[in-house]
């Protein structure tokens, strides 16, 4: 190559480079103004949620967020968890039962705990009893927190939510008009707190709760524990070897890279697509009707058009970059468009497979001989009035050769929430099982955090199944279509022997919003 060349080459490599520092820069100072409903402040957004989506036996938020413990977890008055000091007991009455619950008020007050969570639940005796919950038709026989202030001051709130756990159903029972407390099942209260609450001038606080019928059983004995809300996983974000190509410059000449293409340059693309090609895509760098700002130069425009299911169907066989393999890790770039909102279902995202035409799609259940697909999905729309409202759960799509269901088994990533106008750095590494062996994994990071791993997999019973295909899959559903036009864009995608990680200068793509 000559001196001139050589230098042009530079300079262009050196002007991309600085481009992306820019967009760096600016996107880190700039105040995202998608916030508002798409906030992810999780700890904001934890409120018990009576609705269908709410607490039940194994999860205080369904299909996003378990329990640590089947049946709710508590805190004690020690600050254990699991613990069995209460902060209050009391024999439940005949028409009401009381609880001094000063301390733990007092503690919430001096935290700044805008909403407190009473768990209630048997510390000793046996039977059971049943209260009113704040479905009860009869405000009056409401829950009640009844505080009273060192100059004289009541305040009688009532509660923003009330549940029950029954470990004998799936179902979230938010919308029972009873609470019942017995040896399998606990009951969760919820009050919003003032806002200028005093832990120095409280001086009392009182939880009231009407009983419906009097209590059954031998001397039982209610317990009140703070409701623990769990956490999502916090694991530490982990380099790969995209941490030393700033903006994936340079990354395909990489030894364990099998594949890797961003979209400057749509026509010399090497995705083949199928002979009757669905779906709607382009390549773009601009899309100021719905806030899109690049990741690095151009991206893939995916449109689920209205009335359609599909946005793209795009794939990299592996038979053309080397070879079909039993382990691979497949990194891309997501961002969600202003007009995301898969309110009538779920539906499909980028994944690897080894369908063979055969089986792994479409209700073509997989075997083990026939082939398997682990795509990503994603989940319906949260309600208006759910807790993560605005946020679009992640997941996989998992045809293999255990699989419960005739199409698919969703399998959800705890913690992929996604906001739109972000771009999210998504990573999955499928490792197939040794035939005759349930040895199989999965693993997904967003961006760069291991946040789902699942083990003892059987994708396969014979040898002639393998990593087949990349699968760029954008559908909508199910069976149901996009109600109206929505985007997503995608970018950067990389395909390698070995785990890959963010891109250089962007750690955990946080800054490319």
């Amino acid at each position: 190559m000559s001196a001139f060349r050589l230098a042009f080459r530079f300079a262009q490599v050196a002007l991309r480079f600085l481009s992306f520092s820019v967009v760096l820069l600016v996107s880190s100072m700039r105040v995202d103004a998608a916030a508002g409903t798409d906030s992810l402040d999780l700890a904001a957004r934890s409120p018990l949620y009576e609705g269908d989506g709410g607490a039940s036996c194994s999860h205080f938020l369904a299909d996003v967020l378990p329990w640590e413990r089947r049946g709710g977890d508590w805190r004690d008055a020690r600050g254990k968890l699991h613990g069995e000091q209460p902060f209050a007991e009391a024999a439940p009455g005949t028409s009401s039962t009381s609880w001094d619950v000063t301390g733990l008020v007092r503690q919430w007050a001096e935290k700044g705990v805008s909403r407190g969570a009473f768990f209630l639940r048997p510390v000793s005796g046996s039977g059971y009893v049943k209260f009113s919950s704040r479905e009860g038709k009869s405000q009056s026989d409401w829950p009640v927190l009844i505080l009273e202030m060192d100059n004289g001051r009541r305040q009688v709130l009532k509660p923003t939510a009330d549940t029950q756990l029954d470990c004998s159903t799936r179902r979230s029972l938010g919308t029972l008009d009873a609470l019942q407390v017995s040896g399998s099942v606990v009951s969760l209260v919820q009050f919003q707190l003032p806002a200028d609450l005093s832990a120095r001038r409280l001086q009392s606080a009182q939880l009231v709760l009407s009983s419906l019928l009097a209590p059954r059983g031998k001397d039982l004995r209610i317990g009140i524990f703070e409701v623990a809300v769990p956490a999502f996983p916090a694991s530490p974000e982990r380099r790969g070897l995209a941490a030393d190509y700033p903006a994936d410059e340079g990354i395909a000449t990489n030894s364990d890279v099998v594949f890797a293409a961003g979209f400057e340059e749509w026509l010399r693309w090497v995705w083949p697509w199928e002979k009757n090609p669905v779906g709607e895509f382009d390549v773009v760098s601009a899309d100021w009707d719905r806030r899109f700002e690049p990741l690095v130069g151009k991206a893939l425009r995916v449109k689920i058009k209205k009335g359609a299911h599909y946005g793209a169907n795009l794939r990299v066989l592996l038979k053309d970059h080397g070879g079909e393999v039993d382990e691979l890790f497949f990194r891309y770039y997501l961002r969600l468009g202003d007009d995301w909102d898969p309110t009538v279902d779920g539906g499909k995202l980028p994944g690897l497979a080894g369908t063979y035409g055969k089986a792994g799609w479409g209700g073509r259940r997989s075997d083990g001989t026939n082939g398997w697909a682990l795509r990503g999905g994603f989940f319906r729309a949260f309600p208006a009035d759910h807790p993560l409202h605005g946020l679009t759960q992640l997941s996989t799509y998992a045809y293999h050769a255990d699989m419960e269901s005739a199409y698919g088994d969703p399998w959800s990533w705890p913690g992929a929430l996604l906001q739109r106008n972000r771009w999210y750095s998504i990573e999955q590494q499928v490792r197939l099982n040794t035939p005759g062996l349930a040895d199989g994994v999965l693993r997904v990071w967003l961006d760069g955090r291991l946040l789902m791993e699942r083990q003892n997999l059987r994708l396969r019973t014979i040898d002639a199944l393998h990593i087949e295909t990349v699968w760029l899959d954008v559908y909508h559903g199910g069976t149901a279509q996009s109600p109206y036009d929505q985007h997503l864009y995608i970018d950067n995608v990389v395909v390698a022997r070995r785990y890959i990680g963010p891109m250089a200068g962007r750690p955990g793509g946080n800054a490319g919003k």
